[in-house]
């Protein structure tokens, strides 16, 4: 079990890399002047405020993403279903949520993965002050809305999401979230809603080519999640 839980968190840790790389690319094409950024975009009109939320993304700037997550956030409650606004918040919610930072600690050599003590490591990670996992929760509920409606999403965007349910999954397993140290203690609710980030994750493996190099990181996720469905 515990080697399981080792490939799972190489899994997981590949999975944000890749994120966090895909996502930077994204930055280095795109230019956006920090003096647009530093406006609130509540006060400029709907299209403008998506664009405004794309650059944030692309200049990677803390606070103008906040501002934008705040922005496009406050657009959903007219428009819901709209999957464009719902793949934007769930991207936004994601840099919000501080997740990513685990990435940092990995590139510095502050995790070392093949400690015995990782899986432990990440959970504390997850649980600590400057993550708020409850905005990673939502950003999967956002993926998922994007996914029901129409929307093109990314193999990052459903490793993402599935994180996001999966994360929703332990705090009803037991109120918090370091349930991910003990999935065998979960109740078949919190089962069946892992279950349910399991085939939203599934769904980014439908259509892949069996030689996309993202067929195996889904796949491999896929498994990790599978230690809290059963």
């Amino acid at each position: 079990m515990e080697k399981r839980k080792g490939y799972a968190v190489a899994g997981i840790i590949t999975l944000l890399i890749l994120m966090l790389f895909m996502w930077g690319c994204q930055a280095v094409f795109t230019y956006s002047p920090l003096s647009i950024l530093q406006r609130d975009p509540s006060s400029l009109p709907a299209s403008a405020q998506k664009t405004y939320a794309e650059d944030a993304l692309a200049s990677g700037d803390s606070e103008a993403i906040a501002k934008a997550y705040s922005s496009i956030t406050a657009l959903l409650a007219d428009n819901p279903d709209d999957p464009g606004l719902n793949l934007l918040a769930a991207k936004l919610g994601v840099e919000v949520s501080g997740v990513p930072k685990l990435i940092d600690q990995i590139v510095q050599g502050e995790l070392d993965l093949s400690d015995p003590n990782a899986v432990s490591t990440i959970s504390d990670f997850i649980s600590a002050g400057g993550v708020d996992p409850q905005v990673m929760v939502q950003a999967g509920e956002y993926y998922k809305a994007a996914d029901a409606n129409g929307g093109e999403l990314s193999s990052t965007d459903y490793i993402m999401g599935s994180l996001g349910i999966l994360l929703g999954a332990a705090e009803d397993a037991n109120g918090n979230f370091n349930s991910l140290e003990t999935p065998g203690t979960w109740s078949s609710t919190a089962q069946s809603k892992a279950q349910s980030a399991a085939d939203f994750l599934n769904e980014g493996l439908t259509g892949l080519p069996a030689d996309d190099p993202a067929r195996s990181i889904l796949e491999g996720f896929s498994g990790y999640i599978g230690n809290f469905t059963s």
